[in-house]
């Protein structure tokens, strides 16, 4: 593990997870694990636990940068979310970390990962290579995450994914390479594409057209609704 990965994302990094539902055991064998946004841990992601919760499931929002990362500018999150994703090993490991701290005091819970842009990513990555997974969603996610040698992959996994059509972060070739990959791993998934809607259709403080990202209340709810179906499944 670099150096400066472990500074950034290691070292005296003090988080705290935002946990709902883990207290009263919820009914539902199934344990959510929320990836947030390049933002990181927000109000967003603990609105989508605390919807996820109301479903019957016992959620984890993973804080992601730790409560003392403060990042002000579009250009310091981008800048952030390139170190963390610079290489494939570490982020894995510490991917791995966080969702081991999610079920730490759950048992007889298997792990659906999901997540909204970056997290989008990091919940098919995090899918794919952990076993103990059945399950991940993407909401406006990056295709461009790390393929798993297919020694290694998860091939029991399901995947869902909810892509603006005319998200410019998502080009065609990134969706079609994705859908191949799976489709040659013979892997369970779902890709939808939702018309005249751009990148962070889920996020509602999303309002920046000229840059490609526009809250979509239609089609949030339209995804909370195939959540909703697509965590039943399990």
């Amino acid at each position: 593990m670099s150096d400066t990965f472990h500074s950034l994302f290691i070292d005296n990094v003090s988080r705290q997870h935002y946990q709902v539902g883990t207290t009263d055991a919820a009914s539902k064998s199934i344990h959510v694990v929320i990836w947030p946004t390049f933002s990181g841990l927000t109000d967003f992601e603990k609105s989508i636990a605390d919807k996820v919760a109301s479903f019957g499931y016992s959620v984890t929002a993973v804080d992601l940068y730790g409560q003392d990362c403060v990042l002000e500018s579009t250009e310091d999150k981008l800048s952030l979310m390139g170190k963390l994703l610079e290489n494939e090993a570490p982020l894995h490991q510490l991917q791995r970390t966080l969702t081991d701290e999610s079920v730490a005091n759950l048992s007889n819970k298997t792990i659906v990962h999901i997540g909204f842009c970056l997290g989008g990513r990091l919940a098919l990555e995090a899918g794919q290579y952990f076993k103990d997974s059945v399950g991940a969603a993407s909401f406006h996610g990056l295709m461009s995450f790390n393929r798993a040698p297919e020694e290694q992959v998860n091939r029991d996994l399901k995947i869902m994914v909810l892509n603006g059509y005319n998200d410019h972060m998502v080009s065609d070739a990134d969706a079609q390479s994705a859908k191949q990959y799976w489709t040659r791993l013979g892997i369970d998934f779902q890709f939808m594409d939702f018309g005249n809607t751009v990148h962070s259709f889920m996020l509602p403080s999303a309002n920046n057209p000229e840059h490609g990202s526009l809250y979509n209340p239609v089609v949030a709810q339209r995804g909370y609704a195939y959540l909703e179906n697509f965590l039943s499944e399990f």
